[in-house]
């Protein structure tokens, strides 16, 4: 093969094996190995690789072997399985082309500075190109913030605290810097990149401490229970088993003790039902489980305006007098949605052929616990995904979702952990219930106290510690992220001055 294939082949694997590792802590050097071989090529002298080729492929392997589990949901209804190669070549080849453009403004730029007389300015601009392509990736079309940078850090909360300060996007700013940086200092054979590749893990436990978030009055606490029925995807939509699965659920609820107020999560669409025209259904509910015991349930909604309806899936609180609801906004391209209907009606994966609608209402619900009101934001599925900005005083955060679609895959774990994320932004505790999947209870610091693993059945029951809602990133957005970059740019061209002078000096 020619020097051209292997360079090809070489982009393609170390995309691979980055994306391989971003979601187990003990690969984490295999993501620094992907990205050093990418960089290391990129700043070679080549004809082909002065355009957006290498990003391409670097990024077709990213996604492919990160977001492999993309293909699962097709491969759950036999009308839909003829569509799982194309999805799984067609998803990670659009993907890539966020690397693409990175890669080749990055053999553009290379030409305009001297990498060995501007080492940390040159290493500035690739970050901020790297990063621009990922925050950009987050935003357009929808958004698609899975697998961020900063994500490689959810294995400890030690490590992604900061992100209380400076939100998901900063903490991806500074690991790209790190990497980058290491990466440069390594390529030129100078023993210093030990210095950055060590002492910003060491930076990150440290800041952690320093922003030791203090627990709030012990008295500002709330019970909770979060259910995980691990329904299969096959049985949880069958009509004849609908009763089988609610009675489930009520068996998961129930408690001996009833004290205390109660507050039991269940997941996304666990009434696959129009929950509010079920008058017969919420009585049955009610009956079932005591009066201070409130349940939050995902179930469908439908709303007859002018002759026709919409449909909605929605967030249930049930409460001994009533029912409030929030119906999801951010909906799933060809899962809840499909673009351009006329064209690819086909590719609809979720039953039912009618789209569901998205939500109008702000996404705040109030519950009462011990005569005292909570306000809690309700997310559902991959809308815990993206960045919200609140700015009343949120106590809780709750997300509930159905991961059965992704069967045992590492999909399931990316959802949670940019979940995760939202919580210590925000800085007030997670309560996210899975139809199967992980469902955690966390703090306001990130830490999991409870979980259930991926494919089992259960609950898990915690008295939490209710959050504010007023961290330093809540108060100024990513507006904190902005101001870094300017920062660091100040930083590395100061460096570079400063070297450079000691360099004319010492010719001198």
């Amino acid at each position: 093969m020619s020097n051209k294939v292997y360079q090809c082949i070489a982009f393609f694997t170390s995309g691979l094996i980055s994306g391989i590792s971003i979601s187990a802590d003990y690969l984490i050097p295999l993501f620094l190995i992907g990205h050093y071989f990418f960089i290391k090529f990129l700043l070679k002298r080549s004809v082909l690789f002065l355009n957006f080729i290498p990003g391409w492929l670097f990024g077709f392997g990213f996604f492919f072997s990160s977001m492999h589990w993309i293909i699962n949901p097709f491969l759950i209804y036999e009308e839909h399985k003829s569509l799982a190669p194309f999805v799984i070549l067609i998803f990670p080849l659009l993907m890539g082309l966020f690397f693409a453009l990175p890669s080749f403004l990055i053999t553009r730029f290379k030409m305009l500075i001297n990498i060995n007389k501007h080492l940390f300015t040159f290493g500035f601009f690739i970050t901020f190109i790297l990063f621009s392509s990922e925050f950009l990736r987050s935003k357009i079309f929808g958004g698609l913030p899975f697998n961020l940078y900063a994500h490689i850090w959810v294995f400890n909360e030690r490590f992604f605290k900061i992100v209380a300060l400076v939100g998901v996007y900063g903490l991806s700013f500074f690991t790209i810097f790190w990497m980058v940086i290491s990466i440069l200092l390594f390529i030129k054979k100078k023993i210093s990149f030990l210095i950055p590749l060590t002492s910003f893990p060491v930076i990150l436990i440290i800041s952690s401490f320093l922003y030791e978030k203090e627990n709030l009055e012990k008295n500002n606490t709330l019970d909770v229970r979060v259910v995980q029925p691990n329904i299969l995807q096959k049985e949880k939509w069958d009509k004849s088993l609908f009763q089988q699965h609610v009675d489930k659920l009520l068996r998961l609820s129930k408690r001996a003790k009833k004290d205390t107020q109660l507050i039991v999560v269940w997941p996304e669409a666990a009434m696959t039902v129009y929950l509010n025209e079920n008058k017969d259904l919420l009585n049955y509910i009610r009956r079932n489980i005591d009066d201070s015991t409130t349940i939050i349930t995902g179930g469908l909604r439908r709303d007859f305006v002018n002759n026709s309806f919409k449909i909605y899936n929605s967030l249930f609180v049930i409460e001994k007098n009533g029912f409030t609801f929030y119906d999801k906004k951010h909906l799933v391209p060809f899962g809840e949605f499909i673009p351009l209907r006329s064209i690819l009606n086909f590719w609809k994966i979720t039953p039912g052929k009618t789209d569901f609608s998205s939500g109008k209402k702000e996404n705040l619900l109030t519950l009462v616990s011990d005569n005292k009101e909570i306000l809690f934001e309700p997310s559902i599925c991959y809308e815990a995904i993206f960045q919200t900005f609140n700015y009343k005083k949120i106590e809780l955060l709750i997300n509930i979702t159905n991961d059965a679609w992704f069967g045992k895959t590492t999909g399931p774990k990316q959802h949670l952990t940019a979940a995760i994320f939202r919580s210590v932004e925000k800085g007030v505790p997670l309560l996210r219930s899975a139809n199967s999947g992980i469902s955690i209870i966390s703090d306001s610091n990130g830490k999991i106290l409870k979980k259930i693993e991926l494919g089992k059945e259960g609950f898990i029951e915690k008295k939490i510690i209710l959050g504010e809602n007023s961290t330093f990133f809540m108060m100024y957005g990513n507006r904190v992220v902005l101001i870094l970059i300017f920062i660091f740019f100040f930083i590395n061209f100061s460096i570079d001055f400063v070297i450079k002078k000691r360099k004319s000096l010492k010719s001198y």
